[in-house]
């Protein structure tokens, strides 16, 4: 397989011309980026042995999007994430998408992902808050 290196004052260009472009109906398309990338990480943790949620870690932090990543039982914290910037508004619109799918994937569940605080407003890290969007069952 091969990978190419994108720098994060590369992503934050990027993500200023798109938003220039099509305003916040951008942050959708990066979403759904995150939900592609997310769905490759999920086809190779599951070729290993271990927990997905753990060797998605070590590929998120290998393949450098982000420094740190801590999955808890309804979310995610990260620290040093590429997409983090200067903004108004929070910026992690692809890791959004990478964690719904893994979620999904660790679950059998569908997920909702929000980025509750975000590095590029100032935060100490990224926030992310998952909510299962089927009932539990009583089984």
């Amino acid at each position: 397989m091969k990978f190419v290196k994108i720098s994060q004052t590369e992503m934050g260009n990027i993500r200023t011309l798109y938003e220039g472009v099509m305003a916040s109906a951008s942050h959708g398309l990066f979403y759904r980026e995150g939900i592609l990338t997310g769905s490759e990480i999920v086809r190779i943790a599951m070729d290993e042995e271990g927990d997905l949620l753990e060797t998605a870690t070590r590929l998120l932090v290998a393949r450098g999007w982000a420094e740190e990543v801590e999955f808890n039982g309804h979310g995610v914290i990260v620290h040093g994430s590429i997409e983090a910037g200067s903004a108004s508004a929070p910026t992690c619109h692809r890791l959004r998408g990478v964690f719904k799918r893994l979620y999904e994937a660790a679950e059998h569940k569908k997920v909702l992902c929000e980025e509750e605080e975000c590095e590029s407003l100032g935060s100490n890290g990224c926030v992310f808050k998952i909510t299962n969007l089927e009932e539990e069952s009583d089984d």
